[in-house]
């Protein structure tokens, strides 16, 4: 399935990083002046951050994602997140959904099975303004809406009171998730 098309931005700086540890190939891609992190492990999986806010650290996102989605049986083929504006957001909106509101995410969905393969476009100003409304960390919000979308495309839906009561206590397990620190035994 061809997705649709969006404007391409050109960037004019790149870092291109290899990493080997424990036999996993680890590619990091920035692209400057528009922040862009790519991570691939064994180039099987790749999850892309574009303008991501500075608050969120790219490395521990991915990692939790998989192992979220590990733990439903889901493996990620590629997830790319685009961090965009309130105004880009509303066009994209009406453009793609026929809704003339403001929303946190718009998801893209291309996954097959178990494999997800997806699209997200995410605003930073109406996740701020959730953070606000529900007294919440500006980084837990963000969190949320980041499975949100995964949910989403492993088949969970917020239409009804009971779908979105599911829904909320599978993305505070993400939170929760992101947030433990492994203990080391010695």
């Amino acid at each position: 399935m061809q997705r649709p098309c969006w404007a391409r931005r050109k960037t004019h700086t790149c870092i291109h990083s290899f990493f080997f540890k424990d036999n996993l190939f680890l590619s990091i891609y920035i692209s400057l002046p528009f922040k862009t992190c790519i991570f691939a492990k064994n180039n099987i999986n790749i999850i892309v951050f574009n303008n991501i806010p500075d608050y969120l650290s790219t490395k521990l996102i991915q990692e939790s994602l998989q192992a979220f989605v590990s733990d439903y049986g889901y493996s990620i083929d590629k997830l790319l997140y685009n961090f965009i504006t309130k105004d880009a957001m509303l066009a994209l909106n009406i453009k793609h959904l026929n809704h003339s509101t403001h929303t946190d995410i718009i998801s893209f969905d291309y996954s097959s099975k178990c494999t997800l393969r997806a699209e997200f476009f995410v605003s930073t100003w109406a996740v701020s303004l959730s953070a606000d409304e529900n007294s919440q960390s500006i980084v837990n919000e963000m969190l949320r809406v980041l499975s949100h979308g995964v949910l989403h495309c492993m088949g969970f839906n917020d239409k009804s009171d009971t779908d979105k009561s599911i829904m909320r206590l599978e993305e505070n397990k993400f939170i929760n998730m992101f947030h433990v620190k492994p203990i080391f035994h010695v």
